[in-house]
């Protein structure tokens, strides 16, 4: 499959390199037409001047003054023989001696009527006409003067001439196909770099790089256009439609990326679960409206206690979510207590004055050292803020507690069975 530079390059090369060449052709012919009527045109005037002056010297007969007027005429270019005939066609006077007497090959010319013979290739592979011209006195014709005239002058010009037009159909051709490639990759480049953006944006990746050109045609506005349908696109699939935070999907995707790169470059991040404390109870009293205007609160907060490279997002109904990258244990620590303690002291305030206290619960997950999986990543950084709650909410709980914790209930568990096995009496037959 032809790509769109080549379907257009090749046709446009091609449609002005064939115009260029039909055009050459055409010149060439009609120069060509133009030189043989001119040559034709010299041919009958050398012809009928050696008729005009061989005139006297025919009636009084002096073949001297013929062989003179016939030898001027040979001197004349492209004239490659010159005789006189009389009305039998037998030659009275050649430019070879040796061919007076003998009977000319072709038609004499009639009374009153220079003729033109069929064109014909000499002994030197010259292409060439005989010019026949009667000479006449008073209405009495005396005979003929005959001159072969060569068109390899001609034959010389065109070849010029076509050489000529072949050069500047070579230039000319070599400009179409580097304006064609030109115009091809104008149109081409911001479709390529459209289907390039496309399937970025396929893969969630929103900060794509911009074109720089400028378009003031309709590949500018399918630009403009696309861009704006790419903004649109990502404030809908980026941006959670209340908060304004990244949507889970969006944080899914910095997750893993974030993964790779620990990974690749031995380094941590952290994983902030936070969840408001008793957010039903403030639907269930002062409506979802305010329920909605307190996320968007709590969304304030978390881009305000965050930092740039930070990614903070809408997990679900009261639940967010917060990556930070490159962030070790005390710093997520320390993050997430700035959150907590900025969402304590700034209570919500309702339109009649009064005040609404939040808190909120939150579970730091650390990676690698807690889990190298993003997927369990989240969900100990889930139990871990459900260990928050089950502590009085307004808490922050690292899921490393849980290893703690889980070690600490085994081991209980296992004392306590250790316990009730003495308390157990042995089981065993009766004796007799």
């Amino acid at each position: 499959m032809k790509s769109l530079k080549a379907k257009i390059s090749i046709p446009v090369v091609c449609l002005v390199v064939g115009a260029q060449f039909t055009t050459g052709l055409f010149i060439v012919s009609r120069v060509q037409e133009a030189m043989y009527h001119e040559n034709h045109n010299l041919g009958m005037a050398l012809t009928s001047d050696l008729a005009h002056v061989c005139t006297s010297s025919l009636i009084s007969k002096d073949l001297f003054e013929l062989r003179t007027y016939i030898r001027s005429t040979m001197t004349q270019e492209y004239v490659t023989q010159a005789m006189v005939v009389d009305n039998d066609c037998r030659i009275i006077m050649h430019n070879n001696l040796a061919m007076v007497g003998e009977t000319y090959k072709g038609t004499c010319a009639q009374p009153g009527q220079p003729q033109f013979s069929e064109h014909n290739i000499n002994q030197a592979g010259e292409t060439e006409m005989d010019i026949l011209v009667p000479i006449e006195v008073g209405g009495t014709q005396l005979g003929s003067a005959i001159l072969s005239y060569s068109h390899s002058g001609i034959k010389k010009e065109i070849t010029t001439i076509t050489r000529d037009i072949l050069l500047v159909v070579i230039i000319a051709s070599g400009v179409a196909t580097l304006f064609a490639i030109l115009l091809a990759e104008y149109i081409v480049r911001p479709i390529r770099h459209l289907c390039q953006v496309a399937e970025e944006l396929g893969r969630g990746v929103f900060d794509f790089k911009k074109m720089d050109e400028e378009y003031s045609d309709e590949i500018g506005d399918l630009k403009r256009s696309f861009y704006d349908m790419a903004g649109k696109l990502e404030k809908e699939v980026c941006y959670d439609t209340l908060t304004s935070l990244n949507t889970r999907n969006v944080f899914q995707i910095r997750l893993t990326e974030e993964c790779f790169h620990c990974l690749r470059h031995n380094c941590s991040f952290a994983v902030l679960m936070l969840d408001v404390d008793h957010f039903k109870k403030v639907n269930d009293t002062h409506g979802h409206r305010v329920g909605d205007e307190v996320l968007q609160h709590i969304a304030a907060t978390l881009k305000g206690q965050t930092r740039g490279c930070d990614c903070p997002a809408r997990y679900g109904g009261e639940e967010f979510i917060v990556l930070l990258p490159e962030t070790n244990r005390l710093g997520a620590l320390y993050t997430a207590e700035k959150i907590r303690q900025t969402v304590e002291s700034e209570s919500f305030l309702l339109p009649d004055g009064s005040k609404i206290p939040l808190t909120i619960s939150i579970g730091i997950a650390m990676f690698p050292d807690d889990s190298t999986n993003y997927s369990g990543l989240i969900e100990l950084a889930d139990q871990a803020m459900y260990e928050a709650k089950k502590r009085g909410r307004n808490s922050v709980v690292q899921a490393s507690l849980l290893k703690k914790i889980s070690e600490e209930s085994l081991g209980s568990v296992k004392i306590t069975s250790r316990l009730d096995e003495k308390k157990t009496p042995e089981r065993g037959g009766v004796s007799p």
